[in-house]
C-alpha cells in the first residue's frame, strides 16, 4: 500500500475538515431552521420546509459523503486503518449510520412537510400527519448536530485506543 505524501495528507485533511464543516453548519442551519423561523403564512412554511430541504439534501448530504469519502482514503493511504483504533470504529459508526438514517427517515420527511405544505399551505399545521414528521424532523436534527459535536470531540480527544490485535 502506497502511503500519502506530506502534501497529499495536508490536501486530504483539508477536505476532509471542509467536508466536516458543511455537515456541521448544515446541521446547525436545520436546527435553527427549526427553532428561530415561525412561518406566519402557508407560503411561509412552504418556503421552510423547502429551505430544510435543500440545505439537507445539497449541504448535509454533501458534507456526510465527504467526511465518508476522506475518511476511506485515510484508512487506506495512512496507518490509521479502518479498524485499528476504536475511535475511528466509532466515527466510521456514526456516519454511515447517519448517511444510512438520512436516505431513509430524515429526507422522506422532509419530502413529505413539503409537499403536504405546499398542497394545503398552513393548514397542513392541523394535520397529524405534518405534525409527525415535523417532530421527528425536529428531534432528529438536534440529534444530529449533537453527535455532530460527539464526533468533533472524538476527532480531537481520541479517547479510546487501539484494538488489540491477536
Amino acid at each position: 500500500m502506497t502511503k500519502l505524501t506530506p502534501t497529499q495528507t495536508k490536501w486530504l485533511r483539508a477536505m476532509h475538515m471542509l467536508s466536516a464543516c458543511l455537515w456541521g453548519g448544515g446541521a446547525l442551519s436545520l436546527v435553527l431552521l427549526h427553532c428561530l423561523f415561525v412561518p406566519g403564512s402557508g407560503e411561509a412554511l412552504y418556503g421552510r420546509d423547502i429551505c430544510l430541504k435543500l440545505v439537507d439534501q445539497y449541504v448535509v448530504t454533501a458534507g456526510a459523503l465527504g467526511c465518508l469519502c476522506t475518511g476511506f482514503i485515510f484508512a487506506c493511504k495512512s496507518a490509521w486503518g479502518f479498524f485499528k483504533f476504536k475511535w475511528i470504529i466509532t466515527k466510521w459508526a456514526i456516519n454511515i449510520g447517519f448517511i444510512v438514517f438520512g436516505f431513509t427517515c430524515y429526507m422522506p420527511w422532509l419530502e413529505h412537510m413539503s409537499k403536504l405544505s405546499g398542497n394545503t399551505g398552513d393548514l397542513a399545521l392541523q394535520t397529524p400527519e405534518y405534525l409527525r414528521s415535523q417532530l421527528l424532523n425536529e428531534i432528529s436534527a438536534f440529534a444530529v448536530f449533537g453527535c455532530l459535536l460527539f464526533l468533533v470531540w472524538v476527532s480531537v480527544f481520541k479517547p479510546w485506543g487501539k484494538l488489540k490485535q491477536p
